[in-house]
């Protein structure tokens, strides 16, 4: 059976702290600081039942972060040489799960042409609507009088967070760039809940002033400065992370933070990327590998993945909503 990979920004430690942030440390990596150079696995992910192996994390290598940095002759090596540790592992499903658009795309192209190559972003958008509803559990009675737009309501990742609010949602405001798309959601929103949401091109009339906010499409995200909470749905790139950290202020919440399926376990603790890394190479090899299926009708959201790292829904509730003298 052939296997699938994670690749994954990790400090020279061997850093696997649940609350690690993704972005600081990628910026640590990009101005020189250090970080792990070997090519060998990380850790290995495999079935409980039999100990059978499925898959490996795999330390994203430098030439791909500091791809300017080396010479092409120097680049070319070191591509082949990891292309072959790959071919040696037996790899046919590579899950890179954060800022995947970043990668340089001379190595990217080498890649795709050997193995199957995804971002996990709809593992991501599944796990963060996940999230989401147990957050509008969580607020109860005050999600009644919550105002909530969705900016890329007309593309699939907005759609599916749209339609999976609309049941707990009072007011809500579809916006994109695609009116008939737009009308059709906002249709069958209607149909499905009773709930009449306007639609809208405009960005500034879709978030300004609302307190639940999601981006699925780009926009100025200075348009959700006062909102309460950010659902962040779009591209996952560096340009996006840079500008959401120095968006201070909201919540921002750029996925859920999942548990492996009860039949998977790794030999290393997972940083919550990769957790969803996996995910999705276990959704993608499904129709090969026995009970994975099932397995994954057992996977758990922990609570949110943030910019700056994990948090449970324990801590959200003490953080957000403790009462205060």
């Amino acid at each position: 059976m052939r296997k699938f990979a994670v690749m994954t920004f990790r400090q020279a430690d061997g850093l696997s702290r649940a609350d690690a942030g993704l972005v600081g440390r990628l910026m640590n990596i990009l101005k020189g600081g250090r970080f792990n150079k070997t090519l060998q696995p990380i850790g290995t992910v495999s079935f409980k039942e039999d100990g059978q192996q499925v898959g490996y994390i795999l330390q994203l290598p430098d030439f791909m972060i500091n791809w300017d940095e080396f010479s092409s002759g120097r680049r070319r090596r070191r591509l082949l040489k990891y292309l072959r540790l790959l071919e040696k592992l037996d790899i046919e499903v590579i899950c890179i799960p954060y800022c995947c658009d970043d990668l340089p795309e001379e190595a990217m192209k080498a890649l795709s042409e050997g193995f199957v190559v995804d971002s996990a972003y709809r593992m991501r958008i599944l796990a963060l609507m996940d999230s989401i509803k147990h957050l509008l559990r969580i607020l109860k009675e005050r999600v009644v009088g919550i105002e909530v737009g969705i900016w890329g309501a007309d593309g699939w990742g907005g759609r599916l967070l749209a339609k999976g609010l609309a049941p707990s949602i009072n007011q809500m405001v579809l916006g994109g760039t695609d009116e008939k798309e737009l009308y059709g959601l906002a249709d069958e929103i209607l149909q499905e809940t009773g709930l009449a949401c306007p639609v809208t091109t405009d960005a500034a009339q879709c978030l300004k002033g609302k307190q639940l906010v999601v981006i699925a499409d780009e926009c100025d995200l200075g348009l959700v400065s006062g909102a309460a909470i950010v659902v962040y749905a779009g591209a996952m790139d560096l340009k996006h992370m840079r500008a959401l950290k120095s968006h201070g202020g909201p919540l921002w919440i750029l996925s859920g933070w999942a548990t492996l399926p009860d039949g998977v376990v790794a030999d290393v603790e997972l940083l919550p990327w990769e957790t969803l890394g996996v995910l999705q190479a276990l959704s993608l090899r499904e129709g090969e590998m026995d009970g994975v299926g099932h397995a994954l009708n057992t996977v758990k959201m922990r609570g949110f993945i943030l910019p700056e790292g994990a948090m449970t829904y324990d801590t959200f509730r003490i953080r957000y909503l403790r009462k205060r003298d």
